[in-house]
Parts: structure tokens; C-alpha cells; sequence
């Protein structure tokens, strides 16, 4: 049987269709968005070591970051304070995840946080007294261990948390994950070494929903089930600089209300920083869009941002893309001059309009 010519060219061409690379998804900019933000009602929130970045951001700018929700973290800059000189990597695995070298000393957390405040590295701890802290840990964590916990609560309350303002959950059968109601994971899975995981399980406990009731005491109850729209992606080149010195992507997401977008009505803004693993070049959009925030948003006048990690930026120092609590970046990752703490302050210091 002859083909013809026309045959060929068509086939060839679908060929090219099918072989050619997608478009780049498009970025905006956030200095293009033009909100007006509120920045005294500025909160944040994450996962592992997510949940590490948002307490010592939180503790680091506490004169702006007035609520920090940890799930599945430890107290602030935990992995650089030891005797002997251990390395910091081996304190975050021994001590502030698994207590081999037994659990956090609160004390000694609770001196070093104020010689790095005598030291103007992060703001006055007298803030802590109004700051709003909630804390979470399953029954089935096995990754960052119950005593790890117990010690971030000691360390908040003895820096003036008051009981008000203070959140701890404890859920039976949750494992070592971003909890939701209805996406994700069964609420105890525990992948295995290797094993693909997002790290979002399904407890049928609304946990975004628990942080935004709690951080806001004008908060909404959403009537719809889901997000009114998508997160975008943004660009993070402007305030990421070198990826291999700071470990951060080149993109992140960022929700913005209908409400507001240009500016009609004054909002607040909310970092959720993913776990380790979590990146979006591992797991797409997942944790910006079916974390629970967005629809909570939509309702609170809330700005959600998803910075990134690049989880191929460090692969040795950092080879499951986690945010740095245990100075990968630098000795002064905890601190307000951190490579990654002064990208997300620049981050939310854009969207305010600063």
C-alpha cells in the first residue's frame, strides 16, 4: 500500500505536536497585584519543617507575625543549641525530631532566644505575651516525636504566651502530615523509605480551618466546599537571589481573593510553608491548593502565600527539600538576616505595598 506524501507530512507534524514542550505556565509579579494589606494582622503556618520555618519566623519578626501555627515542628532555632559542639544537623535528627539525645531543654532554647534578642537578630520576645501559638502533634507521629512537642509549648509559654492565646492539638491516629477534611492520604499512613508521599493525610479535621478560626477572631465559616479559584504562580527570583545559597525555587503561589485583588478591600496576609518533600517541584500544586486555606480565604479577606523550596537547589546539604531549621543556608538561618527568612520578609513586605 503506497502513503502519500500528505499522509506523511500530517503524520509528522502531529509528531512535532505531541513532542513539543508545553508552554511555561504564566507568573506574575506580586508588586503587579496591588493589594491593600493590613500587616498588623500578619500570620503564618506549615508543616515539619514548615512548621520549624514558621516558629522561628514568627518568634524572629514577632513586631509584624501576630499568630504562628506548627504542625508536626519543634521550638525555635532547636537544632543549633547543644554542648559539645554537635553538629547541627545531627541535634535537629536526634533532639528536635527524634529524642535519641533526649528532648529539647526548654531552658537552654528559651537563654539562646534572648541572647539572639540582646543581640538585635530578632525582635523584642516581649511581643510573644500577644502572639496567638497553636501547636499540633498526632498520636502517630513517628517523625517529630511527642516530647519534641510537649518542649515547643513549654518554650511558648515561658516566653509569655498567654493561655488565651494558646491552641494545642493532639490527634489520635494522625500520622507525620498536613491534616485535612477530605484530601488526601488515610489519616495514619506513614510512607515507608522511599515511598511517594505529600505528606497530606485525611483525618476528617479541618486544620486550616482550626488555624484561621483560631488566628482571627472575626473569622467566617465557608459555605462552599472548595476554592472559589487557583493559587498563581509568582515569581521568587526578585527576593531569592542565588538558588544554591538560599535553596529556594525560582516560583511560588500566592492566593488572592476576588475581594481582594486591586486593592478594594484591605486585607491580611498568610505564609503557609510546606514540609519537607512538600516542594513544588516534587508535588506540583498540591499543598497551595488542597491544604483547606484557600476557601477559608475567600470568605476572611486573607492573601495566602506558598513560598517554595527547590528541592534539586542543595541536594546535598538539603536532599529532601526541606526549609532550613538546621543552617543549611547559614549560621544565622533562625535569624532575621537568614537567606530564607529575609525572602519571605521581602515576599510579604511587596504584597503590603512597602
Amino acid at each position: 500500500m503506497m502513503i502519500s506524501n500528505k499522509a506523511i507530512l500530517k503524520a509528522a507534524l502531529a509528531a512535532l505536536v505531541v513532542l513539543a514542550p508545553l508552554p511555561a505556565a504564566a507568573q506574575i509579579k506580586l508588586s503587579d497585584l496591588k493589594l491593600k494589606i493590613d500587616p498588623a494582622q500578619t500570620t503564618v503556618s506549615g508543616i515539619s519543617s514548615g512548621a520549624y520555618m514558621a516558629g522561628q519566623f514568627q518568634v524572629a519578626y514577632s513586631g509584624l507575625v501576630k499568630a504562628a501555627g506548627l504542625v508536626a515542628g519543634g521550638p525555635y532555632d532547636c537544632a543549633e543549641v547543644s554542648t559539645g559542639g554537635v553538629a547541627t544537623a545531627i541535634v535537629a535528627l536526634k533532639r528536635c525530631m527524634d529524642v535519641a539525645m533526649g528532648a529539647p531543654d526548654v531552658g537552654a532554647l528559651v537563654a539562646n532566644a534572648k541572647a539572639r534578642e540582646k543581640a538585635k537578630e530578632i525582635d523584642p520576645l516581649s511581643n510573644m505575651a500577644q502572639s496567638k501559638i497553636y501547636l499540633f502533634n498526632g498520636d502517630n507521629d513517628v517523625t517529630v516525636k511527642r516530647p519534641v512537642a510537649d518542649a515547643t509549648e513549654q518554650f511558648y509559654r515561658a516566653l509569655g504566651v498567654t493561655e488565651a492565646n494558646f491552641s494545642y492539638v493532639k490527634l489520635p491516629k494522625a500520622a507525620h502530615a498536613y491534616i485535612t477534611d477530605g484530601y488526601g492520604a488515610a489519616c495514619d499512613f506513614i510512607p515507608k523509605e522511599g515511598e511517594k508521599s505529600e505528606y497530606i493525610n485525611n483525618c476528617q479535621y479541618d486544620q486550616a480551618g482550626a488555624i484561621v478560626r483560631f488566628f482571627y477572631a472575626d473569622a467566617k465559616i465557608p459555605n462552599a466546599s472548595v476554592a472559589a479559584r487557583q493559587p498563581q504562580l509568582f515569581n521568587q527570583a526578585p527576593f531569592v537571589g542565588d538558588t544554591s545559597r538560599s535553596g529556594m525555587a525560582k516560583t511560588g503561589y500566592v492566593y488572592v481573593p476576588e475581594a481582594c485583588e486591586g486593592g478594594q478591600q484591605t486585607c491580611r496576609i498568610h505564609v503557609a510553608f510546606h514540609g519537607c518533600q512538600m516542594p513544588s517541584n516534587l508535588i506540583g500544586d498540591h499543598f497551595a491548593v488542597n491544604a483547606g486555606y484557600n476557601r477559608w480565604a475567600d470568605v476572611n479577606n486573607i492573601v495566602v502565600l506558598y513560598p517554595q523550596i527547590d528541592g534539586a537547589a542543595k541536594p546535598t546539604s538539603n536532599p529532601k527539600a526541606c526549609w532550613d531549621w538546621f543552617g543549611y543556608t547559614g549560621y544565622d538561618f533562625a535569624r532575621k538576616s537568614g537567606f530564607q527568612m529575609t525572602a519571605v520578609r521581602k515576599m510579604i513586605g511587596t504584597l503590603a505595598g512597602e
